[in-house]
């Protein structure tokens, strides 16, 4: 199982954390969603789920992954971007997205879990 974060998305979501007040870790879930099948959904949490898995090569923070999504989100990588007029954007480059929507909500998987 693997899964990156950039150094912009480390930092993003440590500051989520901050700003929020409380947090352990992040996960990196999906749900059916949107015009293309499934979203992505990113979560700051408070405790570990039963059927979380914890992605050990990230050292930065605590990041975990839905085990009913793992093969679905293997190799993805994260980012945090900075768009125009004050938008900011998470963004996931999955290997195992087969494609997305016009609006980039929600993607098709090749093994949605």
């Amino acid at each position: 199982m693997s899964i990156s974060l950039t150094p912009a998305a480390i930092q993003h979501i440590k500051d989520m954390i901050t700003r929020r007040g409380r947090g352990m870790g992040f996960r990196l879930s999906m749900k059916k969603y949107g015009c293309n099948g499934f979203g992505y959904v990113p979560d700051v949490i408070d405790e570990i789920n039963p059927s979380d898995i914890e992605i050990k090569t990230i050292t930065e923070m605590r990041v975990f992954v839905d085990a009913k999504f793992a093969d679905a989100l293997n190799g993805t990588i994260i980012d945090y971007v900075k768009k125009g007029l004050g938008q900011n954007q998470l963004l996931f480059n999955n290997p195992n997205a087969e494609g997305e929507c016009g609006c980039g909500e929600s993607v098709n998987l090749k093994d949605p879990g």
